[in-house]
């Protein structure tokens, strides 16, 4: 997916905030670092610090959309401001002085240098400028801001009754200030003016007559905006229904993997990259989650399953366990909100979704990537290629580790939620770019650090 007038507007709040939050750090640790050693600091220091605060603080939701103004939600900013501040701080010392302060403590000689306390207060009194002006800075945006968000987006449907029902009942899944109006009369589309209107969503071109149609083109002339009902889904709420597809055409121009091979590429040098990085920084986690599983019962650690991959061949992947030995012995079955095969162990895990990360020897195969529609049994997918349109297509890229459905629906466990979060998937193959996938590893990163979307409703 290419950077495009909807991705940047949904997102202009983050973006703006992002972008601004990186240069005061910048500004702002130049300028102290100057002030006390009359040098400007190491660049690749000053990136990797920047580059810290802003992934933390879209992790903690300080570039939140706020609608409402009030004193709790200045209060819950500046404490995520003060969090952040103490992170940054904690991050510096252990990373540059953490043996040499764990010596200290315990009073032992070694040959190091001395803790360089001017180096350090310079990075704190950067760090006390930079957090002050950040949280004065997004409380401003916020402020002017927020009733922006508050307007309903109105739109003109043009369309059968039938599918404006389908499409009302599937704007109703998720909160959203859209609302789509439908029209009755085509002589009320003379009257249509851009100030009332964000555009207008039509469910079939083929459908309309000439006399409608060349109204719509003088309206578009005019500037407002008309797409497609397929369309204004993918760009308003970044999903595609398969239940509103009615021509295989549609879907098949939308599926562009196979003609941008370069951005595979790209994406499997990415992964196998990122996943040895985070094997062997994550190896300490790895040995505390197999002891702490191998203890609870004495049972076998990892957990193998088939699931289906790349054009439906199946492939086997690997978890750790997080339920008891035998929990499928009476067959294959959802997990249930409070499922007493669990144990303790893998409740911890599976909340922190730590339990999926073996699998990055899977990406590490080729088996998988990091990001993708994640892999479903060969035996429940046989049931939902029955119930569900179009479910096989989700099989047109590598499953991953995570993907556009688990950061933006809850977990599922029932034929109903697969089918809403094909039409996540469905979106992410259509559209899939390295910058969708950076979106989604830090929504994931965001989603485990909040503890959401591991178990049943």
């Amino acid at each position: 997916m290419l950077l495009n007038y909807y991705w940047i507007i949904k997102r202009r709040r983050i973006l703006v905030s992002a972008i601004v939050d990186f240069f005061l750090i910048i500004y702002f640790y130049n300028l102290v670092h100057i002030n006390n050693f009359q040098s400007y600091p190491n660049k690749l220091v000053t990136f990797c610090i920047a580059s810290f605060w802003i992934i933390i603080s879209y992790i903690v939701g300080r570039y939140m959309q706020i609608k409402n103004i009030n004193s709790n939600g200045l209060i819950k900013n500046l404490i995520k401001t003060i969090f952040l501040f103490l992170l940054c701080n904690f991050v510096y010392l252990i990373f540059n002085y953490g043996l040499i302060i764990l010596f200290d403590i315990f009073q032992v000689k070694i040959p190091y240098q001395n803790f360089d306390r001017l180096l350090y207060y310079s990075f704190f009194e950067s760090l006390i400028s930079i957090s002050l002006v950040s949280y004065f800075f997004q409380s401003i945006l916020s402020i002017i801001t927020h009733k922006i968000y508050k307007y309903d987006k109105k739109w003109l449907y043009i369309g059968s009754l039938l599918n404006y029902e389908k499409i009302l009942k599937e704007t109703s899944l998720r909160k959203s200030n859209l609302k789509l109006i439908l029209n009755k009369e085509d002589n009320n589309l003379t009257k249509i003016k851009s100030s009332n209107i964000e555009g207008i969503v039509i469910e079939s071109f083929s459908n309309i007559s000439e006399t409608t149609l060349e109204v719509i083109t003088k309206l578009k002339l005019r500037g407002i905006k008309v797409i497609t009902s397929l369309t204004w889904f993918e760009k308003e709420l970044n999903r595609i229904p398969t239940n509103l597809i009615y021509d295989k055409s549609q879907l098949i121009e939308k599926i562009k993997s196979s003609e941008y091979n370069y951005q595979l590429r790209i994406k499997r040098i990415g992964d196998i990259i990122v996943s040895l990085l985070l094997l062997f920084f994550l190896s300490p986690i790895f040995l505390t989650i197999s002891i702490l599983i191998f203890f609870e019962d004495r049972k076998s650690i990892f957990y193998t399953q088939r699931r289906t991959g790349l054009n439906g061949r199946t492939i086997k992947i690997i978890k750790f366990r997080s339920m008891k030995i035998n929990a499928e012995k009476d067959g294959i079955q959802w997990s249930t909100k409070n499922d007493n095969r669990i144990t303790k162990v893998g409740k911890l895990i599976r909340a922190t979704r730590l339990d999926e990360l073996p699998q990055l020897f899977c990406v590490i195969k080729g088996d998988m990537s990091l990001i993708g529609p994640r892999p479903e049994r060969p035996e429940i997918e046989k049931e939902f290629l029955k119930d569900i349109p179009y479910y096989d297509y989700r099989n047109v890229i590598k499953p991953g580790l995570s993907g556009w459905a688990q950061v933006n629906y809850p977990y599922g466990a029932s034929v109903f939620d697969s089918s809403k979060k094909l039409s996540y998937d469905i979106y992410y193959i259509t559209n899939f770019s390295f910058f969708l996938d950076l979106l989604i590893l830090f929504q994931t990163i965001k989603t485990i650090f909040n503890l959401k979307g591991y178990k049943p409703d």
